[in-house]
C-alpha cells in the first residue's frame, strides 16, 4: 500500500472545515465551482478560494479544456479520504486461500472415498457437493478482489 505523508502546508489546507467538506463532496464525482458551492451553501468566490489552496497541496485537479471546470480529486487526496482501501483486497484473499483449500480437501475425499467392511470404497456424493460449493466461493471471492484492486488502480492521478 501506498503511503501518504502530510507535510505542514497539506495540513494547513485540511486545517479548514470547508475544504474537507469540498473533499468529501468531490469524492462523490467531479464538479465545477458553481454545483460546489450551491452545494455547500457559499459563495462562488469562497468556494474558489478553497479550491485553489487544495489545488496548491496538490489535492485537487481541474479540467481547463473546457468552458466550466470540473473539479476531481487526485489520487493522493482519494489515498487520504480513503486510507485503508487495500486491506479489503488483502481480506479477500485470506478468506480465498482458505476456501480454496477446504474445497480440494472436500474434492480430495470424495474421490479417495471411504474403505467398508468386505473391501468396498463408498464415496459420498455431499463431499463433492460441498467441495464444489467451496470452490465456487474461492472462485467469487477472486473476481472481487481482482475487481476491488482494479478500483483502487483506477483512481486518477
Amino acid at each position: 500500500m501506498e503511503e501518504v505523508t502530510l507535510d505542514r502546508d497539506d495540513i494547513a489546507a485540511l486545517a479548514s472545515g470547508v475544504r474537507v467538506a469540498i473533499l468529501k463532496t468531490l469524492d462523490t464525482r467531479p464538479m465545477t465551482t458553481s454545483e460546489l458551492a450551491d452545494g455547500l451553501g457559499l459563495a462562488k468566490s469562497t468556494v474558489h478560494e478553497h479550491l485553489a489552496v487544495l489545488a496548491d497541496a496538490d489535492l485537487v485537479t481541474h479540467e481547463s479544456a473546457r468552458k466550466w471546470r470540473d473539479y476531481t480529486l487526485t489520487r493522493r487526496a482519494r489515498r487520504i479520504l480513503h486510507p485503508g482501501k487495500d486491506h479489503r483486497i488483502i481480506l479477500l484473499f485470506g478468506t480465498s486461500l482458505a476456501t480454496l483449500t477446504t474445497g480440494a480437501l472436500l474434492v480430495a475425499s470424495f474421490l479417495r472415498g471411504f474403505a467398508v467392511l468386505g473391501g468396498s470404497v463408498v464415496r459420498e456424493p455431499l463431499l463433492l457437493y460441498a467441495g464444489e460449493v467451496f470452490l465456487g466461493v474461492t472462485l467469487v471471492l477472486w473476481y472481487l478482489a481482482v475487481r476491488c484492486r482494479r478500483q483502487t488502480s483506477s483512481i486518477p492521478a
